[in-house]
């Protein structure tokens, strides 16, 4: 072969070498782009967590704007209380009661309400709670105790699948025929799509699984940073939002038929961490003595054992903090 044909075929050999080495750099390059959008996606997600609901929120409701004029109406007469602190630790209710000082109540009629709540308490004592037909609902006389972690339960014990329950907390007063989460201020896990809305009725952030009959759903409250999380079943199913700081009340809500009871710490909690922190509203158990048993004798221990356990007077006397600042 000639000199000039070997020279030939050299610049074509080192062309085909410059190809595959542009080719590889250009891969390279491909795949370090790719890896770090995806590193700056899960990044995204991450930090997701730390903002308010609306921002990651995607539609899951509508409704119509006459029914928001109407509740926006009702919250300009009736605003939300979001200043005034209750030191429940020296509630006489608490002190008397314990932690059955808790108890969801049938707010009173107001003349301009626009419905009836559709909820009724059965029995006070075990908290059970029945939703009928239509749409509302019930809030608590008392609101979440200022410590550190404080932690509820709600036993759904009827929930038919094509009705929807909603469970969280709210500011007072609250449109008792609306459910919780879609108005200021409050924020609920919702049943039929396992969304979590944070007032606003329209835009939901997916959340959770979807909860049915015979589910446990439970509620978390961290003080200090105003962390709302839930758990289904006795698993923590992660922050539902931060910041949430006001004077607030557990609520739940119901369209449709549903019964359901509530556990604020006078039995243990099915979320294990919540026993251990020692997250209940209060006490089992207050500084009321049992009336006595009238019956055919008198009790010996009315007559000569007066003297009160230490342990049925104790309550921790959290000391009063100074309100923590509302987020915007």
């Amino acid at each position: 072969m000639s000199t000039g044909g070997q020279s030939f075929y050299a610049v074509i050999v080192i062309c085909l070498v410059v190809i595959v080495c542009i080719i590889a750099c250009m891969g390279v390059r491909f795949v370090r782009q790719k890896k770090h959008k995806k590193e700056e996606h899960l990044s995204s997600m991450r930090n997701d967590d730390w903002r308010h609901l609306t921002s990651v929120a995607t539609p899951l409701d509508s409704t119509d704007t006459q029914t928001i004029q109407a509740v926006l109406n009702w919250q300009s007469k009736y605003p939300p209380d979001t200043h005034t602190y209750i030191d429940v630790a020296r509630h006489h209710e608490v002190v008397d009661k314990g932690v059955l000082a808790w108890q969801f109540v049938e707010a009173e009629t107001t003349v301009d309400a626009e419905e009836e709540s559709n909820a009724a308490v059965m029995d006070e004592e075990t908290s059970n709670i029945i939703f009928c037909q239509g749409q509302g609902s019930i809030m608590t006389n008392l609101p979440v105790p200022m410590q550190e972690f404080s932690y509820w339960e709600m036993k759904i014990l009827q929930l038919n699948d094509q009705d929807r329950l909603a469970i969280g907390f709210a500011t007072k007063p609250y449109p008792r025929w609306r459910l919780p989460g879609w108005h200021r201020h409050s924020v609920a896990y919702h049943s039929n799509t396992g969304s979590v809305f944070a007032s606003d009725p329209n835009f939901g952030r997916p959340y959770g699984p979807v909860y049915k009959q015979g589910d446990v759903i439970g509620v978390g409250y961290l003080y200090q940073s105003g962390t709302v999380f839930f758990t289904r079943n006795g698993e923590n199913l992660g922050k539902a939002s931060i910041g949430f700081k006001y004077p607030l009340y557990p609520i739940i809500g119901s369209i449709g038929p549903c019964h359901v009871s509530t556990n604020f710490g006078l039995q243990d909690f099915l979320f294990s961490a919540a026993n251990q922190r020692e997250a209940a509203y209060a006490s089992k158990e207050g500084s009321l003595l049992p009336p006595p048993v009238y019956g055919g004798h008198i009790d010996d221990t009315m007559l000569f054992d007066n003297e009160i356990r230490s342990d049925q007077l104790a309550y921790v006397d959290t000391t009063l903090r100074a309100p923590p600042p509302s987020y915007a």
